[in-house]
């Protein structure tokens, strides 16, 4: 096996088979980056809605509202939107590794505080929605930094073949972490009536804490440096824009544009449906279980999907294509979700209906990422993918607030929720939530074009070099 610090095309006495300058290598220990990023992604996205699923339990724990645990989910939102600009700052100026381990830090120090809030010998019961949210707004902060480096490792550590599938691998471990954390609270909060919810929520919350602590230790030892000692393609050895200039030539590329609001809503549309989804099912008589398994079939069609999409745009190239095709089809799944969520025993429709949205929803993710990146080379890519990500926290603060606000309160038999919480019919909601998505898919499809930059520089990069030139090349930053 390789030493994982050695290019592949390295001899046993880790001299290069090759002397030649213009030939890219590859490095083994780009997949370790990979798994680490993917266990911070994994982690974080467990964090972030630990509570979601399970948001009834969590109102009576914490003596709260259901409207207070979606706050909770919120955060996140606020912190990327707020402090999105900093992190992509500090991944482009300072580095691959300074901003993964910043991330790994911020993201185990929010799920201590937090596991702290459910011990209330030690945190008086009054202040413990307080900590909570305070432990919750530090993981917040590690978000951006660990969802915007995943095009930047794929940029500068793997070969322009690979890339697609290495941005829907480091992406998909955020899904991942999503669906172990659906079915993992309500199988550990499952308190029969009247138990005391304390040790119920100090497992889950230390639970929480393991990953993130070894994805903390793994970061500052394994990740050695931020770019391998030689590129893996023609891109990878020019040097990004300046980070202002980057700013400013990105947001005069109006495909980028439309494609920042177009898929940044489909990241908030997401966002907001896993919120909330508990709280859509519970009161037509589904449980916490069920609603909890719904959200894990959901994300693991979305795995599913995202992983054809990868192999599809490193074949095909046609990122733009699969994405106005997964696009539609997400939105359809989603009306039929919305249609058959509100009728008692539809199980089996439920759940093809949500993994469908799953599937399509979430195959869309990383390519509409990469597509950023192309439509705005030689910009920087994290860049590019932090305003996109941005975008979706914005347009998710927003879809919840109205949401909430257009969900009302009733009675029914078929309730399945907790008898301490108010029940709410979403019905308006979801009209609201599928209103929105149709516009936003339609325009994408009507409006949006795109050019590839970075391919058509690559296809140049590599007929000079097949016709005898060898470009100059720039020194990476």
């Amino acid at each position: 096996m390789p030493d994982p610090g050695n290019s592949e095309g390295d001899n046993q006495n880790g001299m290069s088979t090759s002397l030649d300058p213009r030939t890219f290598h590859l490095y083994a220990r780009r997949w370790w980056i990979l798994f680490i990023l993917g266990l911070l992604q994994f982690s974080n996205a467990m964090i972030w809605l630990s509570y979601a699923p399970i948001a009834d339990y969590t109102a009576t724990f914490y003596h709260s509202t259901t409207d207070m645990v979606n706050y909770l989910s919120l955060v996140y939102m606020v912190a990327s939107a707020l402090f999105g600009v900093m992190s992509a700052f500090v991944l482009d100026y300072m580095g691959l590794r300074a901003g993964i381990i910043v991330g790994a830090w911020l993201n185990v120090v929010g799920a201590g505080i937090k596991l702290l809030s459910a011990f209330p010998d030690v945190v008086p019961s009054n202040t413990q929605l307080t900590v909570a949210f305070i432990g919750q707004s530090v993981s917040a902060l590690a978000q951006p930094y660990i969802m915007f480096a995943t095009t930047k490792l794929a940029a500068l550590w793997f070969p322009e073949e690979h890339r697609a599938l290495a941005n829907t691998i480091g992406s998909m471990a955020n899904p991942l972490g999503i669906m172990v954390g659906s079915l993992l609270a309500p199988a550990i909060v499952n308190p029969s009536p009247g138990a005391k919810l304390d040790g119920y929520f100090q497992t889950l919350l230390g639970v929480h804490c393991g990953p993130a602590l070894l994805a903390a230790i793994l970061s500052v030892f394994v990740i050695t440096s931020s770019k391998p000692p030689t590129p893996p393609s023609a891109s990878a050895e020019t040097e990004s824009m300046p980070f202002k200039d980057g700013i400013v030539a990105m947001f005069k590329t109006k495909s980028y544009w439309l494609l920042m609001i177009c898929c940044g809503a489909g990241v908030a549309l997401f966002t907001v449906l896993t919120t909330v989804l508990q709280q859509i099912l519970c009161p037509h008589g589904y449980s916490d279980t069920y609603a909890g398994t719904c959200g894990a079939v959901m994300i693991a069609a979305g795995i599913v999907g995202a992983a054809i999409t990868g192999v599809l745009a490193d074949k095909t190239k046609k990122f733009e294509e699969i994405a106005k095709t997964f696009y539609a089809f997400a939105i359809v799944s989603s009306v039929l979700f919305a249609i058959v969520a509100r009728y008692p025993n539809q199980h089996a429709l439920v759940m093809v209906t949500v993994g469908a949205f799953g599937f399509f929803g979430f195959g869309l993710y990383p390519i509409c990422l990469e597509l950023g990146v192309e439509v705005t080379y030689p910009v920087a890519e994290a860049t590019s993918t932090a305003f996109i990500i941005m975008s979706g926290q914005v347009q998710g603060i927003a879809y919840l607030v109205i949401m909430q606000a257009l969900a009302v309160d009733f009675s029914t038999p078929n309730s399945a929720c907790s008898p301490s919480v108010q029940v709410q019919d979403f019905t308006n909601a979801l009209l609201f939530f599928n209103c929105m998505a149709f516009v936003i898919c339609v325009s994408l499809i009507i409006f949006f074009n795109a050019n590839y930059k970075r391919m058509r520089a690559e296809q140049a990069s590599e007929a000079q070099r097949i016709l005898g030139f060898q470009p100059t090349p720039v020194s990476s930053s």
